[in-house]
């Protein structure tokens, strides 16, 4: 059977798409390359035909991973007020939809702690994403002190996150959010 010249491509996109949501599901460690290709509908032998390693296809589902969520989270304040949008990307963020559903989620709350034993070509992808976070926090402000109250606002939200979906009690997780959207709600001297 000859396949349309986009068939590869295509179903390279559906590994990683598919391995995005696994790794931040189950984590990187979790599950194997075998795994992900029969999540993908495919055969384990055919993945060495896309990728030269599980590192690489990682390096790919942690970027599609971040884009997926930077879109999310861009398209929620697309059309807000700069001074709106701060606000509304914490309570999104830090919501109990976005802790109940890590495989669809950010990859820091998701795998951070796994991020930190990777091989440094994968921790950079943490790096410049991260940035791009960062970038969609401080949109419509600038300056150092802005940088700093989003890196902190974002790290706190990341570490809220984690805790809530460790912990077992449900209520003691809804708290976390509650406190953890509180603190991000307030008045900082109009920092972002």
């Amino acid at each position: 059977m000859r396949y349309s010249e986009t068939h590869k491509s295509e179903t390279r996109a559906r590994i990683v798409k598919n391995a995005a949501t696994a790794f931040r599901k189950h984590g990187v460690g979790g599950i194997g390359v075998a795994a992900l290709m029969k999540k993908a509908g495919l055969t384990h032998g055919g993945f060495y035909a896309h990728f030269d390693s599980k590192d690489a296809l990682v390096a790919e589902a942690i970027d599609a991973a971040f884009e997926q969520s930077l879109k999310s989270l861009a398209d929620t304040v697309e059309l807000q007020e700069p001074s709106a949008r701060r606000e509304l990307l914490m309570k999104r963020y830090l919501s109990e939809a976005h802790r109940d559903a890590p495989a669809n989620g950010c990859v820091f709350a998701a795998i951070g702690s796994e991020a930190a034993r990777m091989k440094p070509a994968l921790r950079g992808r943490f790096d410049a994403n991260f940035e791009n976070m960062i970038g969609l926090l401080t949109q419509g402000s600038d300056g150092p002190q802005q940088r700093a109250a989003a890196i902190g606002r974002y790290t706190a939200a990341i570490g809220a996150i984690v805790v809530a979906r460790a912990v077992r009690s449900r209520a003691l997780a809804d708290e976390i959010l509650a406190a953890a959207r509180s603190y991000a709600k307030a008045d900082d001297g109009g920092k972002p």
